[in-house]
């Protein structure tokens, strides 16, 4: 079967937010959020369809700082468990790092739950790096180092980051 990649439009929020809700244990969000990801980061969210129906089956939420404009985010990013392991996910994380590199961005940050061991050994593949620098604030869950409290009180959350060099 074969899939395209393509960013998102407003109208896919409904799609993705159904979706986000298969993705355990990625955290879902209020449908809003969804929302304002496919109307003001179109640019920067992407959509893995299949070709023959245009159905959905993956998503990435991303964004580039307005702060700091080489920086870009990946909020969420999800993918059908069955389609999972046949290389569909690095490409959309690869079509994300030339958008956000385009753009002028030289890193991508994003966040995990320590207890998505998938989804830090994806990651971890794929080159992005564990953020363990701050030592007064990190802390050992799951074997892998999380930056305590990173989402409010008792939201551990493990930090990636990957650099994107010319």
């Amino acid at each position: 079967m074969d899939y395209n990649i393509r960013n998102v439009k407003e109208k896919d929020f409904t799609d993705i937010a159904k979706l986000a809700r298969e993705c355990k244990p990625m955290s879902t969000e209020r449908n809003s959020i969804y929302h304002i990801f496919t109307k003001f980061f179109q640019e920067t969210s992407l959509i893995l369809e299949k070709q023959e129906d245009g159905s959905i089956c993956g998503f990435l939420l991303g964004l580039i700082s307005q702060n700091n404009p080489n920086e870009a985010y990946i909020h969420l990013f999800c993918l059908k468990k069955e389609l999972r392991g046949q290389g569909l996910a690095k490409r959309i994380i690869d079509k994300y790092k030339k958008i956000v590199k385009s753009r002028g961005c030289k890193k991508i940050s994003l966040i995990t739950k320590p207890i998505n061991k998938k989804a830090i050994k994806f990651y971890t593949t794929l080159g992005f790096q564990l953020v363990t620098e701050n030592d007064e604030k990190m802390v050992i869950i799951n074997n892998v180092s999380a930056v305590k409290d990173y989402n409010g009180a008792g939201e551990h959350m493990v930090l990636f980051e990957y650099y994107l060099y010319d």
